[in-house]
């Protein structure tokens, strides 16, 4: 709730003249208590698309993919 008022700013201001032309991607970082409670850590414009290990590879891959299936 604290940042969608940035996030909204961005987005208009990023967004076409035409409706449904702007795709953005944001990075959310979510944290698991020890009852499975997610908590939202911070939200990211700009995500790092950076790996460092397989795992973070692979994740990071196919999250890329489906975004471009999707559009």
């Amino acid at each position: 709730m604290v940042v969608q008022p940035q996030l909204q700013h961005l987005y208009r201001t990023a967004q076409a003249k035409e409706p449904d032309t702007c795709c953005d991607l944001l990075g959310f970082d979510v944290m698991l208590d020890h009852k499975l409670k997610p908590w939202m850590l911070e939200v990211n414009h700009m995500p790092s698309f950076k790996a460092d290990t397989k795992l973070d590879f692979d994740v990071k891959h196919d999250l890329i993919k489906n975004t471009l299936q999707i559009l």
